[in-house]
């Protein structure tokens, strides 16, 4: 493209060296993304569970000529390419973005009026000048934007393009004064239900709020958070935070502050121990003018399901981002369905692949896109089939549900961390009692309600 010119440097140690160039462009974006920081990026390339062994850092620079022998850095894309196996132990390479998971609508750096021709300007780079990939990835994307049009600008006939739907992101702008506010903005049963099991929850015993901001109180309570996990519905999952021990370590980092984003935590503890808590990540720091909260980590203990602590942690998330002055809480991926009961908006991306068509991984493109096909020439089949049986009409019995029975937790280990983290008296924490809870919550945990079936004292 006239007038830009790109360039690619290598490793950890660009990224560092590029850190303050990476992180004015991010500020100069359209909305600051704590997960494009340099301290996000370097945090995944050490210690996530997905940076495999192939994997190679990449900053793509992308630079406009200002004059006879200078240059502008207008954009810049962390980027990283990866060898993986492909069938048959073939393996092709993949180039996507440098932390592709675990984050929120990754992509490119550029100011608003750059963006067009820095993505443009990226991809014909990449389709014209790079020889080493088969599979170029841009994973999380929104449609219409510059980077998606670039892409599908591609003609060269070497290469096709496609799109995979994915879980959307699910995103609360926050438009209410105070907590009481939002909480009337949702639906009559959903507050009966949130209610009415907090009031059950309270009943159970003794219960406290824990508020923790900050890096070092919110690294009083990572461990007691792992513990809970492995009591959780997540246990044995790809959902919880234990299935790696880089996945722990990541998160661990995140908690101390190191991974560009600024921790905190909220935790439920009945009778001494944990039993929900939510890992948060913001970035009023970094932005302090238009700042936002993301929904990390989540756990629940499941033998106290009833008592709805999840949705009690979800509550005060929501109190802790208005009393910051966040724009808007962001709950991630998955579980859509649920999210959207509590007022989020979902916000519909797909991941952008473009294909090498002389490569193993439009091959292997190809044969999955085929079986699908089949796939669903077999249930449209099966569906005809079905609706000319006389006895369609009958009720079809669910199928039974996975037992999903959690080994004996260790009741010991977990008082013990909730002690050790309720020992942490350094500044960014608060405990609330019954009394003061029953302040902050925008219900009467007092009243007694005949559905509850117990009576608080």
């Amino acid at each position: 493209m006239s007038g830009l010119r790109v360039n690619c440097v290598h490793g950890i140690e660009a990224l560092q060296r590029l850190a303050s160039d990476l992180d004015a462009l991010n500020g100069s974006a359209r909305r600051h993304n704590p997960f494009l920081s340099a301290s996000y990026l370097r945090c995944y390339a050490l210690h996530s569970e997905y940076q495999s062994r192939t994997a190679q850092q990449r900053l793509y620079l992308i630079k406009e000529r200002s004059g006879a022998a200078s240059e502008r850095l207008i954009g810049i894309a962390p980027m990283r390419r990866s060898l993986e196996n492909v069938g048959l132990s073939l393996r092709s390479a993949r180039l996507t973005l440098w932390a592709p998971l675990d984050t929120d609508r990754p992509g490119i750096l550029s100011a608003p009026e750059d963006e067009a021709r820095v993505a443009k300007a990226l991809v014909d780079y990449l389709c014209t000048r790079e020889r080493d990939w088969g599979l170029l990835e841009f994973v999380g994307q929104l449609p219409e934007t510059p980077l998606y049009e670039a892409l599908y600008a591609v003609t060269d006939p070497a290469y096709r393009t496609r799109e995979i739907e994915v879980e959307p992101f699910t995103e609360i702008s926050i438009r209410w004064p105070d907590l009481a506010e939002y909480f009337r903005s949702l639906a009559k049963k959903m507050r009966s239900n949130i209610s009415r099991q907090a009031r059950r929850l309270f009943a159970s015993g003794c219960v406290e709020i824990v508020l923790a901001e900050g890096a070092a109180a919110a690294s009083a309570w990572f461990d007691a958070y792992c513990d809970l996990d492995g009591r959780s519905w997540k246990r044995g999952t790809r959902s919880s935070i234990e299935r790696d021990l880089r996945r722990v370590q990541f998160y661990r980092q995140i908690a101390a502050g190191q991974g560009g984003l600024d921790p905190s935590f909220i935790g439920i503890v009945l009778d001494g121990v944990l039993v929900a808590g939510l890992m948060i990540g913001s970035n009023a720091k970094a932005s302090p003018l238009q700042h936002g909260a993301w929904c990390l980590e989540m756990a629940y203990d499941r033998s106290r399901a009833d008592l709805g602590p999840g949705q009690l942690l979800l509550l005060v998330a929501m109190g802790e981002a208005i009393r910051r002055g966040d724009l808007f809480l962001n709950y991630m991926q998955n579980f859509a369905y649920y999210k959207h009961r509590w007022g989020a908006e979902l916000i519909p991306v797909v991941n952008v692949q473009v294909l090498r068509l002389a490569s193993l991984h439009n091959v292997r493109a190809l044969l999955g896109e085929w079986r699908n096909k089949l796939r669903e020439l077999c249930a449209a089949k099966a569906a005809s089939e079905l609706s000319l049986d006389t006895d369609a009409g009958e009720a079809t019995p669910a199928p039974e549900t996975a037992d999903l029975a959690l080994a004996p937790a260790n009741p010991w280990r977990a008082r013990e961390l909730t002690e050790r983290a309720l020992a942490y008296q350094g500044p960014g924490i608060q405990r609330l009692d019954r009394e003061q809870a029953s302040r902050y919550l925008p219900f009467d945990i007092e009243r007694y309600d005949q559905a509850d079936g117990v009576r608080t004292k």
